[in-house]
């Protein structure tokens, strides 16, 4: 049994020591701008070619940029986290990799939960249709689905970040999946008021950015506006209303996409700050949690491959090499004249002498 663990809230105070990361920030800001320019690149494409292909295509390549850029700045938050020497650029995004596709399928294995749970729930809620007995059904199994589904959402809400950041503590994949869950199990209300908490301590954080970054786009975007109606140094002052409404989209085309690299950088600000609060939340409420799932599948696992490497057919021996032939012992020879001689003679025949 293990003992008794004391929650460390204090400890999420360190969130907002990531802004002094500048490598988590760089990658980070780096990945965002780059699939977000990826996406508009995409949209603006779309637009003049009333195609979907490419908004398709740039679209998935600004999601994996992002969500790689996102996994391998987890990384590096890690390290801080630890007080580990930062990994490098180059290192961080060769590990954001894989721990994308590790995070990407725990999204899948989500999805599916989460659909089963639901089509349990739709089904069960099917007999409510049986005449006479549906009312009966309605009462017995209501409550319980409403329990089912919320704590299915509450694996969702409160797992999902800890599995990612179980991956970028560098467990496989099905030692994230089951230790997270282990955690909110064993640990519920734990787990629930570090979120709490961490949510307290950068909301409004990211409510003030976005404020003043709202209100300075607003009054920039006012200005650019201004200036493009009220004929600036860039437009004809007796051009008409439509040509000056045309200069004011391009304008507006070119400033939208400058201000929004501003909105990606105050975003990668308030990622990186919740990135290393989950991984704090993450570190406080595992310690001293045995993931007994995991033990578990990992000895069906292992008791599994024992069985098939027990019955996978073999290899057939190699066939006996056949017994060897013995020299054929030396003939007999007279001692006298060296004739050959029959075991069985008594005397040599060639020169007569006595042979016993």
């Amino acid at each position: 049994m293990s003992s008794k663990h004391t929650p460390n809230l204090a400890v999420l105070l360190r969130c907002y020591d990531a802004l002094g990361n500048w490598r988590a920030l760089v990658m980070l800001a780096g990945s965002f701008v780059l699939g977000g320019l990826a996406m508009l690149g995409g949209t603006v494409i779309g637009t003049h070619t009333q195609s979907m292909a490419a908004p398709t295509v740039l679209g998935l390549v600004g999601t994996l940029i992002i969500l790689v850029g996102l996994n391998a700045t987890g990384l590096i938050v890690v390290d801080q986290a630890y007080d580990k020497p930062l990994r490098g650029f180059v290192e961080a995004f060769l590990g954001g990799m894989p721990a994308a596709l590790y995070v990407f399928g725990l999204g899948v294995l989500l999805g599916l939960g989460t659909g089963l749970v639901m089509l349990v729930t739709y089904v069960v809620t099917l007999l409510a249709r049986i005449p006479g007995a549906g009312g009966f059904f309605g009462f017995v199994f209501g409550g319980p689905l409403v329990v089912l589904v919320a704590a299915t959402y509450a694996v969702l809400a409160l797992a999902g970040p800890l599995m990612v950041a179980a991956v970028w503590h560098g467990e496989g994949f099905l030692t994230s999946f089951t230790r997270a869950v282990g955690i909110v199990l064993k640990r519920p209300l734990e787990v629930l008021l570090h979120f709490l908490v961490l949510g307290i301590l950068v909301f409004p954080a990211a409510g003030f950015l976005g404020g003043l970054v709202s209100a300075a786009s607003f009054t920039v975007g006012g200005f650019y506006a201004v200036g493009a109606l009220g004929g600036g140094t860039d437009f004809d002052p007796g051009s008409s209303v439509l040509s000056r409404l045309d200069s004011l989209g391009s304008l507006a085309s070119g400033a939208g996409v400058s201000m929004a690299l501003v909105w990606f950088l105050v975003l990668s600000i308030i990622c990186l700050i919740y990135v290393l609060g989950t991984i704090l939340v993450y570190r406080s409420t595992s310690e001293g949690v045995e993931n007994d799932w995991d033990q578990t599948i990992g000895g069906k696992l292992n008791e599994l491959r024992r069985k098939i490497d027990e019955n996978k057919p073999r290899r057939a021996a190699p066939a006996a090499a056949p017994p060897a032939v013995a020299d054929p012992a030396p003939a007999a020879q007279c001692p006298s004249c060296q004739q050959a001689i029959n075991p069985n003679d008594v005397f040599c025949g060639g020169c007569g002498a006595r042979l016993r």
